[in-house]
């Protein structure tokens, strides 16, 4: 294929790099969402100095910004504090407070989010009303202007000449994804989204989610908005339809859709149908037991049923088959057409985290081999679907995803004993700290040694091994950094046995 011989994910020296929410903010906000991520990236601490040369302000500077954080987080929770202490400035929270929350609040307040909904509500505006309307210079209004429009590209969307622009599908994917993830301007109890899916429930066996619900109401408080105002603009859709016009689950959806929406305006554009079906397939609304049922109608001539079905096939010979149950394959299969829909149907993403910092860490988990899986699979979805290079991001970390998702399920359970008879004094206090010790590994099974029952390691202090069968360590001291280090290291090394 000639796509794979493009793609040189191997190593993933790519940065990653989609559009995040503080993107949205002036420089000085971004900056105290950021210092925020560096209390949070050094466990609430982190010397003065260094956090300074961090976010290249001087020691006053730093303080003044510390202390606006903190007037605006502060009402977030029961509580919200950044301390000195000595040579370092630590950051303390109530658990009804994250990150997120902080950024949705600086969001809320910032003057680009006010313009975007500004945008959102009126087809048609001048630099003059939004001077009036948000008390500010032209010369102001025009900076705000030019970056957002420099976020919007990802979304291949903009403002020009007083109104948005471009593919209306698009514009409304932009407004939706920020919307839902501000929660704001709909409501999961919103009498129309429930109406709309007590129509589509009689297709499906399984009722759909509260969170399907949310989705749906968000995307549909998107469109009553637009549906008035939207722009004929619909290339990438245009240019897509044909892959499912076949589908019989499209059909029904376009005729329906044009229905519901004959209840509000005289007119229904013809992409009205299309547009939803594209946000139906793509986000999660269906569920697994749904999608399986549909899945067995939807012809498999369909280019995203084909990818579907090849890419399944390749992600199970890679473990082997009947390594996976019929389960499993069936949530990788519902998983990789949400991936398949939305990166043909959408194009951009809007994130709360810093997606560098997650390739990073799913890097870590990934096998030379499940990497050389990941380019086929890259590769082959390109080619099908006619993707530009641009998605290969999208595509990366979803598959990464993916795989490591299933390469930890299949881990088996590793089970440790620990047997300290021999000390009296201090066996059980270190029985539970070994546990605690040992708690964080994924697929450990830690409890106190029992005769007869079978281990794949033991930990004890007694001279000779207990079974014969299993794999022991003798500790050497109270609990030393030597002992835990090693004893992972042999935990690890039967992991990768028992796989």
């Amino acid at each position: 294929m000639k796509l794979r011989q493009l793609i040189t994910f191997n190593k993933m020296k790519v940065a990653i790099n989609p559009m995040k929410l503080d993107d949205l903010l002036d420089k000085k906000e971004a900056l105290q969402v950021e210092i925020v991520r560096q209390f949070l990236f050094h466990d609430g601490k982190i010397n003065k100095q260094k956090l300074a040369k961090k976010v290249n302000l001087t020691q006053n500077a730093l303080k003044e910004y510390l202390m606006e954080i903190t007037l605006l987080c502060q009402p977030l929770g029961a509580y919200f504090e950044i301390k000195q202490v000595d040579k370092e400035w630590q950051l303390d929270f109530s658990s009804d407070i994250n990150l997120d929350k902080i950024i949705m609040t600086y969001l809320r307040h910032s003057l680009a989010f006010q313009i975007l909904e500004f945008v959102f509500k009126n087809k048609k505006f001048s630099t003059f009303q939004l001077t009036q309307e948000f008390n500010s210079s032209e010369a102001t209004i025009f900076r705000k202007l030019r970056e957002l429009n420099q976020v919007l590209k990802d979304f291949n969307v903009g403002i020009k000449n007083g109104q948005l622009v471009g593919d209306e599908l698009q514009i409304r994917y932009f407004y939706y994804q920020l919307f839902l993830k501000l929660d704001t301007g709909f409501s999961s109890n919103d009498l129309e989204a429930q109406r709309l899916l007590a129509k589509l429930q009689p297709e499906f066996k399984h009722t759909f989610s509260k969170i399907a619900l949310n989705r749906l109401s968000c995307w549909l408080f998107v469109t009553q908005h637009r549906v008035m105002v939207a722009n004929h603009e619909n290339k990438r859709l245009m240019q897509i339809i044909d892959k499912f016009e076949e589908d019989k689950l499209y059909q029904k959806i376009t005729k329906l859709v044009e229905k519901y929406f004959r209840h509000f305006i005289s007119y229904v554009g013809k992409n009205e149908g299309a547009m939803f079906y594209c946000f139906f397939i793509s986000f999660d609304i269906l569920g697994e037991d749904n999608f399986a049922t549909y899945d067995l109608t939807r012809r498999k001539k369909i280019s995203t049923a084909l990818l579907d079905t090849y890419s399944r096939e390749m992600i199970v010979a890679y473990y082997g088959y009947q390594r996976l149950s019929i389960s499993d394959e069936k949530n990788l299969t519902y998983k990789l057409s949400q991936v398949h829909a939305q990166v043909l149907c959408f194009h951009g993403q809007l994130d709360f985290y810093e997606m560098e910092r997650v390739r990073q860490y799913f890097q870590q988990f990934l096998t030379p081999e499940m990497s050389a899986l990941i380019n086929d699979l890259i590769g082959t979805t390109c080619e099908l679907l006619n993707l530009p290079t641009s998605d290969h991001k999208f595509l990366w970390l979803n598959y990464a995803n993916i795989l490591i998702s299933i390469n930890l399920s299949l881990h088996k359970v590793i089970s440790v004993a620990i047997d300290l008879v021999n000390l009296p004094s201090f066996g059980e206090s270190l029985y539970h700290f070994l546990s605690i010790e040992l708690s964080s590994i994924a697929q450990v099974h830690v409890e106190k040694y029992r005769p007869h029952e079978y281990y794949d390691l033991i930990l004890t202090s007694v001279e000779q091994p207990i079974s014969v069968n299993a794999a022991y360590y003798y500790l050497s001291e109270f609990l030393t950094p030597f002992d835990l280090t090693k004893i992972k290291a042999q935990i690890s090394e039967i992991k990768q046995q028992k796989d």
